[in-house]
């Protein structure tokens, strides 16, 4: 996606957190670089992220999340992309690590659910692991390191190439009960986090119609929702966490 409609994926980035004339510089997967996915040290490299307090190794044990995107922007912002077509996906029951990297693993996870006031009662270890360790490591970032970072998830709905193509209701469904499952609320650090639907249904005809289903408790107001068709009309709906 990045590498077709770079421009584009990134106004509806830049929409989702309200950003409205934020340039989104992608660095990742670029077709000079083979569409490489970065993760561990070289994804905070690519980033540019320099004066980390806490370094990463000692965050987290190596083969951590691989990221399917980066961005950042002038102003500073760094931007984490995590995309999905298949929605089974979103189950991750656990970490695969040895029992000492494990150890440490479950304690940033448990870190990170408190700085995000979630539910005391969620449980991060499993079975949304993948979920919860991008979050984690938004909290590293943001939370422990001050930097202005974010996380968006961009989901794609109707996908050709999947078994069982999930369509955009479905999507908005699963993000809404992947938040419930984390016990996650309004906060700092979940205002930054963002959604993205991308439905490729539609992509040689018109858009499909549809109001979005907003995540989150309704105390946090109407939240944000846009339709951004794509070249060849494939919309796109945006909301903040």
């Amino acid at each position: 996606m990045v590498r077709e409609y770079p421009d584009v994926l990134g106004s509806a980035v830049a929409d989702a957190f309200g950003w409205p004339k934020t340039v989104i510089n992608w660095r990742s997967p670029l077709q000079n670089d083979d569409y490489a996915e970065y993760y561990d040290q070289a994804f905070l490299d690519r980033l540019g992220v320099e004066e980390l307090t806490v370094p990463l190794e000692e965050f987290w044990p190596t083969s951590g999340p691989r990221w399917d995107g980066l961005a950042n922007t002038a102003d500073g912002k760094l931007i984490l992309v995590e995309a999905k077509a298949h929605i089974d996906e979103v189950v991750d029951f656990r970490s695969k690590a040895s029992p000492d990297a494990l150890r440490l693993i479950e304690s940033r996870l448990d870190e990170a659910k408190e700085a995000f006031h979630a539910s005391k009662d969620a449980c991060w270890h499993m079975p949304l692991y993948q979920m919860a360790n991008r979050l984690a490591h938004l909290y590293y970032l943001a939370a422990i390191n001050q930097k202005d970072a974010y996380l968006i998830f961009i989901d794609f709905a109707n996908a050709p190439d999947v078994p069982v193509p999930a369509s955009q209701e479905e999507w908005q469904g699963a993000a809404r009960l992947s938040h419930k499952c984390l016990g996650l609320t309004d906060s700092k650090l979940a205002r930054r986090v963002g959604t993205v639907i991308v439905d490729l249904k539609n992509g040689k005809g018109q858009p499909s119609a549809g109001a979005y289903a907003f995540i989150g408790e309704p105390h946090r107001g109407s939240g944000r929702h846009h339709e951004n068709p794509l070249p060849g009309g494939i919309p796109i709906c945006t909301t903040r966490e």
